[in-house]
Formats: C-alpha cells, structure tokens, sequence
C-alpha cells in the first residue's frame, strides 16, 4: 500500500463544485483538515460543504450556510473523516471568488 499525502485549494463559486474529486477505484483518501479563508476585505460569506456517497444519491451536510467572516478563517471539520472509492466532497458559497478552500489528506492505495 502507498501512502501519499497532498492537498488541493478551490476558490468556490455559487454553485457545487468537487473539492475532492470522487475518490479513484481501489484507493481510500482520508481527509486530515480543511479550512476556508474569506478574502473580501468587507462582507462575510456562508458556506455550505457535503458529504456525497459513492451512489449519487446519499449526501450529508458537513457545513450548512456556516458564515465565515471578512479577512477570516476558520477550521471546517474537527477530526479526520475518511472517503471510500466514488465518494467525494463538493462545496459552494454565498458570494462567488470570496471563500478559498484548502484541504489536507492522505491517499492510500
């Protein structure tokens, strides 16, 4: 089994978007932090990140419209949670270039 680390930023848009993209065939990805930084100077934002199964269809809110103030940033999840093959993570915001994500993991294969 290989272990790789690696991390992966998005500047979230208004509509979903993968911020981790479902995971490949025969790999389990578990996700070490992930944090999301407002840069407008000015306005707060909300986010909202989920959790989407393997099947499409069974999803589970990790942040509900969690507001992430101007010039600010904030810890998304406390804990590690682990992905299993086709399962991903997708993300949006209130207001579209304001919120950068970034995320740590380890991908074991």
């Amino acid at each position: 089994m290989a272990n790789t680390f690696k991390n992966k930023t998005l500047d979230l848009t208004t509509s979903y978007q993968d911020l981790i993209a479902a995971v490949a065939s025969s790999t389990t990805t578990i996700v070490l932090g992930m944090r999301a930084t407002n840069v407008d100077g000015t306005n707060s934002a909300d986010i909202d990140v989920e959790f989407v199964d393997s099947d499409g269809s069974t999803k589970a809110l990790l942040a509900s419209t969690l507001p992430v103030p101007a010039d600010s940033s904030l810890e998304v999840v406390s804990g590690k949670f682990v992905l299993e093959t086709g399962d991903k993570i997708q993300a949006k915001a209130s207001a579209a270039s304001d919120i950068e994500m970034f995320v740590s993991m380890l991908e074991i294969t």
